[in-house]
């Protein structure tokens, strides 16, 4: 009884494990979107990061690079902010959405909030890249 007890635990940990890692929640995500002809430029957005860490006094934001999601370079940039406090990283989402409004070079750009992401959804060619901004 004891040995089948312990086996069920087991496989509930592996399986919970498993699925953990199928799955990322991100407090923000910036989307980038093309219409024809390529994604807008990041230029504004890495600006705009700069200097909240400079503002700030953060060292770096970690964010994952996720793409290519479609045929014309569109990608995600997920953003955690596990090292921002509350009040900075709604201060950090509110100056993305500004942001993003004016990169319209080439497609478009979003913010998602509290975003969930699976891993079994991405195609095939895309990839999880961290990055330490």
């Amino acid at each position: 009884m004891k040995k089948h007890l312990v086996l069920i635990v087991t496989i509930a940990l592996l399986s919970t494990t498993a699925f953990a890692q199928k799955i990322n929640t991100y407090a923000a995500v910036v989307s980038f979107n093309s219409m024809c002809c390529g994604v807008p430029d990041n230029a504004p957005l890495m600006k705009m990061i700069s200097s909240f860490k400079k503002q700030n006094k953060i060292k770096k934001i970690a964010v994952d690079s996720i793409g290519p999601m479609g045929r014309e370079g569109e990608y995600y940039l997920a953003f955690r902010l596990k090292e921002l406090t509350k009040a900075q990283k709604t201060k950090f989402i509110q100056q993305l959405k500004k942001t993003v409004v004016i990169m319209t070079d080439k497609g478009s750009a979003d913010v998602k909030e509290a975003f969930t992401l699976d891993k079994a959804a991405l195609s095939s060619r895309a990839a999880i890249t961290v990055l330490n901004l």
